[in-house]
């Protein structure tokens, strides 16, 4: 047995309250290091006298574990137990053919033999999970792991009237262009999404500001007059609450825009305004670089900024939001927007660049305004300190779509791919899991399509294995009728309406997607089941239906291993054909398949 690959730790992703009830337990081992792992626990003050003994001994159960995950280097094991008494101390004994080991914070101890590990239990080498405190659970709004989102780039998805300098669809766009997307536009295609299935929308920034992106945020109160009022906006969520569609705005409290009263308070009072201390100011004046004729930062690189900004960019700096008059501001903020216009959530630019402090009075004074309030955040990385249950809910799941890009796109094999995969189903906290914010792209990205070299094939591969993963997929405005693109601003073209431009084909395999995934909850659970295959194949599972899911992931067609247990006669519920696999099959380039077994409809 490799004891360095031994890995456990209480209360983290390894050891989480899974709910009120229940008790997440994860082991990480040597790959095919052992032949059983179980695990030994009980309440800590549990104890009896054994007829004839002549001392206490402890009350305990034995539940042998689940090898759930395998990757190239590790085993994970798993179990789930329910406490009686929500305390929990607990072991790990671990067998291989010839010896038997007890498995503690504090060391690995062998036993001779299976007496011997049962004469004493010292609990002061078990793990602890003191209480399952009911306060600090998720409390994740159930209606989230059941949402389509929908992305929406407000100035870029549809305008009423042709009053406007730019034409729709000018290309290339660039930078700061404003095509005259409005929210009256928005709410004209309500329900065109409702039609789609979206049940939640994420707006990119709405509030007012100078750019086109409006990530400078000058007046965190108003929404931008370029694309509508407030009224409107309060009309356009009321319509879309009427359809059951949430809505969730961005927010920007990293940073503010250099136009923000705030900051020109200090840019023309210096040491003597009384926001100074909202920002970060390492010497004054503040404004250290060229300006051009309107006064605006002309210089983005080269010459070392007097304050901390968003990455070195002089139009956006940094929130102190440790000064009281920078979080009562922004805090303001966070309540107007749900009491006044009935939001549904917030999605927080730059989340891991704010401090664990104030992302717990974001949740707290979100919570408290709207108890089903969702909070998003946009994390590139794994994200487990922010994903404890008293900051974010979720994060947008870069971490998931990574190996997926990397696999679709030809840098990764299948083996790399399951490989990193499995990691993830390892170490993330299943009721983090599923509420993910599931993506293939966004206005951060390139588009899907243009990743995939503009094949429509390959995209639905990536949507397809979206769809059938664990939390709520989002669908990048204009995806689903084949818009591409490359890096912003590229990938923020207008949205397409004319019928002769869209692809209708990827439109309707779309709008079925999120039919299935309505139908058939099975595709949101956790697991993908690989199976042994020249394709990638594997099994979405639950008490009650399995799917088995072929995804070929090559450009000329080829033949495909089908093992022994999974052949027969199946329903391709997407195609509605009905299939009978064998040893083999040919299947075509960049082709899938979403199986049922014929007899168990």
């Amino acid at each position: 047995m490799n004891r360095l690959a031994l890995w456990h730790q209480a209360k983290s992703e390894y050891a989480y309250a899974y709910d009120k009830d229940t008790l997440h337990l994860v082991l990480r081992t040597g790959k095919n290091d052992l032949t059983k792992v179980s695990c030994i626990h009980g309440d800590p003050f549990s104890w009896h006298k054994l007829k004839g003994a002549d001392k206490m001994s402890w009350k305990h159960e034995i539940t042998v574990m689940d090898k759930r995950y395998q990757t190239l280097d590790f085993d994970y094991y798993f179990v789930s137990i329910k406490p009686d008494h929500f305390r929990t101390k607990y072991a790990f004994i671990l067998e291989e053919p010839n010896h038997t080991y007890l498995f503690g914070p504090k060391r690995v101890r062998e036993f001779a033999n299976e007496k011997e590990l049962y004469q004493e239990y010292d609990l002061t080498e078990y793990y602890n999970f003191p209480y399952l405190n009911q306060e600090d659970l998720h409390h994740t709004p159930s209606w989230v792991k059941e949402t389509i989102w929908y992305q929406i780039f407000p100035d870029r998805f549809y305008r009423i009237g042709d009053d406007h300098d730019l034409p729709w669809g000018k290309l290339p766009v660039n930078n700061h262009e404003l095509y005259g997307g409005s929210i009256l536009g928005i709410m004209e295609k309500l329900p065109y999404l409702s039609d789609l299935g979206v049940t939640g929308i994420y707006f990119t920034p709405m509030f007012t500001s100078p750019s086109a992106h409006k990530y400078d945020t000058t007046d965190y109160f108003s929404i931008d007059p370029q694309i509508g009022t407030n009224d409107e906006f309060k009309a356009m969520v009321k319509k879309a609450h009427a359809l059951g569609i949430k809505v969730m705005l961005d927010g920007v409290f990293n940073h503010c825009g250099y136009y923000h009263p705030f900051f020109q308070d200090v840019v023309q009072n210096g040491e003597k305004s009384q926001y100074k201390d909202c920002f970060f100011i390492d010497q004054y004046p503040v404004v250290n670089f060229p300006l051009d004729s309107l006064g605006k930062p002309i210089n983005y690189h080269g010459i070392p900024l007097n304050f901390k900004t968003f990455a070195f960019t002089p139009v956006m700096p940094k929130w102190n939001t440790a000064n009281p008059i920078a979080e009562e501001h922004l805090l303001s903020v966070i309540t107007y927007w749900i009491k006044e216009h009935d939001i549904d959530g917030w999605r927080l630019d730059v989340s891991n660049e704010v401090s664990h402090d104030f992302l717990r009075k974001i949740k707290d004074v979100s919570r408290k305004a709207k108890k089903e309030t969702f909070i998003l955040g946009e994390n590139w990385d794994s994200s487990i300190p922010w994903l404890r249950g008293d900051q974010l809910d979720s994060v947008m799941n870069y971490d998931l779509i990574y190996p997926v890009w990397k696999y679709l796109d030809h840098t990764f094999n299948k083996e790399t791919f399951i490989d990193m995969i499995e990691n993830y189903l390892a170490q993330t906290p299943k009721n983090v899991m599923e509420n993910m914010f599931n993506l293939v792209g966004s206005h951060d990205t390139i588009r899907i399509k243009r990743r995939l070299k503009d094949d429509p094939r390959r995209v639905k591969l990536a949507y397809l294995f979206m769809f059938l993963s664990s939390g709520a997929p989002n669908i990048y405005y204009g995806d689903e009728v084949g818009m591409t693109g490359e890096h912003d601003p590229d990938n923020r073209r207008c949205m397409l309406w004319n019928q002769e431009d869209i692809d209708q084909d990827f439109f309707q395999f779309t709008k079925a997607l999120i039919s299935l995934r309505k139908t058939f909850p099975v595709m949101r659970e956790p697991d993908y089941h690989f199976l042994e295959s020249n394709a990638l194949l594997f099994t979405k599972k639950d008490s009650e239906t399995e799917i088995l899911v072929m995804m070929y992931n090559e450009p000329k067609s080829g033949m495909v291993t089908i093992p022994k247990a999974y052949q027969g006669t199946y329903l391709d519920i997407l195609s509605h054909q009905i299939i009978t696999l064998r040893d083999t099959m040919n299947v075509g380039a960049y082709s899938f398949m979403l199986l049922q077994r014929k007899e168990t409809l």
